[in-house]
């Protein structure tokens, strides 16, 4: 009988540190990611933090959809890299041959 309530007060406690570490897992998350709205971003971040194992699972099912996909972020700041150096070009400040090494650097990155 001893030995079983031990037992049960591991599992009991495993199971706490694994509810606690898909908390953190998923304010983390919450944080470094992109959303399409800020406002989204908040309330995601306070129903996690408030509510935290409904608000876990919520997030896992429906707020990971909200994101802002990696790939479009990087896509977006080359973009806004090729803007920059085209500027640069259009200024005088980079001469043709600089213009294409910077170009070829920037649609290099993944």
């Amino acid at each position: 009988m001893e030995n079983s309530m031990m037992m049960f007060g591991v599992l009991g406690l495993l199971f706490c540190i694994s509810i606690f570490a898909l908390w953190i897992w998923a304010l983390v998350d919450i944080i470094s990611s992109r959303f399409n709205d800020v406002a989204i971003k908040i309330v995601w971040f306070l129903l996690v933090f408030f509510i935290p194992f409904l608000g876990f699972i919520l997030y896992v099912i429906l707020g990971k959809s909200m994101k802002i996909p990696e790939n479009t972020t990087n896509l977006n700041q080359k973009y806004d890299a090729l803007e920059r150096i085209k500027q640069l070009y259009d200024n005088g400040v980079l001469n043709e041959t600089e213009f294409e090494a910077e170009k070829q650097k920037i649609m290099g990155q993944n």
